[in-house]
């Protein structure tokens, strides 16, 4: 198949459709049976209740090295007064980064004590078991999210944090983006850049239905400040995905192309000496 002209959009992956319902607009929830529409909130208050109940219990598992610390400097410290005071005051900011990287083990642990594995592929209703799965594996990823996450942005305890929870990540990796979701249907390959702020997923929510598809990142990707990866998509290698672009469910990038706009297109085709020489002949 000859390559698509500059600023033409890909065909998305075949058999890979995210249609709605009906024709219905896909962010909209079809109407179900009656006892659904009556029992959807009181059901989400009890589920969101239980996750606060979870995160607590797993925060709280990963506080306790820091608490032991805090415990420990209090009783062994020979200062007074205020360089006491001082000194305590660096044991709890020392605290909260053992804390966090305490809680990457605990959440990579309790990724299978819970059951939550990972993200199902396929269709499914949000009453489902595949939806609960989904749920219940991603609350363990927005706990550090809101918790500890920014610290280690282009680190290399990020990659190894979603090596923990699934992804294949290649060597040289780097992540500066706390929007990650769906680790386990996500690969990127070796020294690949997801840029800050970057949204990816695998995972969409279409009429009254959560659809998901793996991802896929080749080698030496680049992909720019707050653009966004939808399910789906796979990104050759050495390709480009500018800032701020969006790159719709199913898309295909090929090596070494450049993508940018919204939705995103293909807007230019790095050449070998930019890529390294790289690129296939």
């Amino acid at each position: 198949m000859p390559p698509a002209p500059v600023g033409a959009p890909r065909a998305a992956l075949p058999g890979l459709a995210f249609p709605g319902a009906g024709g219905q607009n896909p962010g909209t929830m079809s109407p179900g049976p009656r006892w659904k529409a009556t029992l959807f909130t009181p059901l989400h208050l009890v589920v969101s209740l239980l996750l606060f109940a979870e995160c607590a219990a797993l925060l709280g598992l990963a506080a306790w090295p820091a608490a032991e610390l805090w415990s420990w400097a209090e009783r062994t410290l020979p200062l007074q007064g205020s360089p006491r005071r001082l000194a305590l005051c660096v044991v709890a900011a020392a605290g909260y980064f053992v804390a966090g990287l305490t809680l990457l083990v605990v959440l990579a642990a309790a990724r299978w004590a819970l059951f939550a594995v990972g993200t199902p592929v396929g269709r499914f209703p949000y009453f489902s078991l595949g939806a609960w799965r989904w749920a219940s594996y991603n609350a363990l990823t927005l706990i550090l999210r809101f918790s500890f996450v920014n610290w280690i942005r282009v680190t290399p305890f990020l990659p190894l944090y979603h090596r923990l929870m699934g992804m294949k990540v290649g060597r040289r990796v780097q992540f500066n983006t706390a929007v990650v979701a769906d680790q386990n249907l996500i690969e990127v390959g070796d020294d690949s850049v997801v840029g800050g702020d970057v949204t990816l997923v695998c995972h969409s929510a279409e009429a009254g239905h959560l659809v998901t598809a793996p991802v896929r990142i080749g080698k030496r990707v680049t992909i720019g400040i707050m653009a966004v990866v939808l399910p789906g998509c796979q990104i050759g290698d050495d390709a480009t995905i500018a800032a701020g672009a969006v790159l719709a469910k199913g898309t295909r990038v090929g090596p070494g192309e450049v993508w940018g706009g919204v939705p995103a297109r293909r807007v230019g085709q790095r050449n070998r000496t930019e890529a390294g020489g790289a690129l296939p002949a």
